[in-house]
């Protein structure tokens, strides 16, 4: 019970806070910590419902972009091409990012099934 306690503490922290990741050391961010604390089928759930949330936000984030892109009209043809590769770019990435995501996801679905 305690180690599921300290794990959502962990994650809430996060949630409120990415910069103090920086503040867990040089050797071992935030997160890292979070994930070697995850001893437990709960802890391993958990961690699977965080990362499915960051995956939702990195699909968002790259939904937005995609929106971007196709509204940019009007301008010189050239500027508005290359806003439109700059919004693809960037959700390419996010939605990648949110592949990651989903992988780190589904591991520790299967180890909280353990």
């Amino acid at each position: 019970m305690r180690s599921k306690i300290a794990v959502a503490l962990l994650l809430g922290t996060l949630a409120f806070s990415p910069n103090l990741a920086a503040a867990a050391g040089e050797d071992h961010s935030l997160e890292q910590l979070v994930v070697e604390l995850a001893s437990k089928p709960s802890d391993h759930a958990a961690l699977a419902s965080y990362f499915r949330g960051k995956a939702a936000e990195a699909r968002a984030e790259a939904a937005r972009h995609d929106a971007m892109g196709r509204a940019y009209g009007g301008g010189r043809l050239t500027e508005r091409q290359r806003m439109q590769e700059h919004c693809k770019k960037i959700s390419a990435q996010n939605s990648a990012t949110a592949a990651e995501y989903e992988a780190l996801a589904k591991l520790h679905e299967e180890q909280s099934k353990k």
